[in-house]
């Protein structure tokens, strides 16, 4: 995963990031931020599995039950 996916999931947890960051005083609310964003990219980073089935993998195994 580059620099480019991360982002992008970054961008699609945005709205649910400001939610949360709206319910903090203003004095942590960078910190906060930052900590969040470094936090969800290791959790990107480290949970990513390249060894899972895709789509059509799956409906194929599910087949042959």
């Amino acid at each position: 995963m580059d620099e480019y996916d991360i982002l992008s999931i970054l961008k699609q947890l945005e709205p649910k990031l400001k939610s949360v960051l709206f319910q903090t005083s203003d004095d942590y609310r960078e910190d906060l931020e930052q900590d969040l964003i470094e936090r969800i990219i290791k959790i990107i980073k480290n949970n990513i599995n390249h060894d899972c089935p895709g789509f059509f993998d799956f409906l194929g195994e599910e087949l042959f039950v």
